[in-house]
């Protein structure tokens, strides 16, 4: 009897992963992972933006400058693609020159978001950059938050 009512388990819990892995192939990837991601799709990342906390002022000015961020971009990427920037993953065969061209774009474009913020907001975006994503200082949420504990003597000995 148990044996039974192990293998209806095992059928009821094989039958389950092969339909959760039939709906996994089928389903698009989230848009903007992948290798068909944008190579620097905005000048700085949402979760950034949120935490500089831009005045509406400021959102708009860096709205203004982040679309003509992308047509620079699009610009550039179309000038070094052979057929006209029209692949499916910008930076496809892309010359090394080309990626310094957009990196030197990206720059110029931080250099002037950060002339629309205040001093609270450039010390935020500095440090971000400084400690951001590929650079070794994130480690996900929270990181870095808590740093480790102190290290701790060993207790006296005892006197006998």
């Amino acid at each position: 009897m148990k044996h039974g009512i192990i293998i209806a388990c095992l059928i009821g819990l094989t039958a389950a992963v092969g339909v959760r892995a039939a709906d996994e192939t089928n389903a698009p990837p989230p848009p903007g992972h992948g290798p068909g991601r944008p190579m620097m799709a905005n000048i700085l990342p949402p979760p950034l933006l949120n935490q500089l906390a831009l005045t509406a002022d400021q959102t708009t000015k860096y709205n203004d400058l982040n679309e003509s961020f992308k047509k620079d971009a699009a610009n550039v990427r179309a000038s070094s693609s052979p057929n006209g920037g029209t692949t499916n993953s910008p930076t496809a065969g892309m010359q090394p020159d080309v990626r310094q061209a957009l990196r030197t774009l990206h720059r110029s474009y931080v250099d002037k978001v950060r002339a629309i913020l205040n001093d609270d907001q450039k010390t935020k975006l500095d440090d971000a950059i400084q400690h951001g994503p590929g650079r070794g200082g994130h480690g996900g949420p929270g990181a870095g938050t808590n740093p480790p504990p102190p290290p701790t003597a060993p207790p006296p000995p005892a006197d006998k």
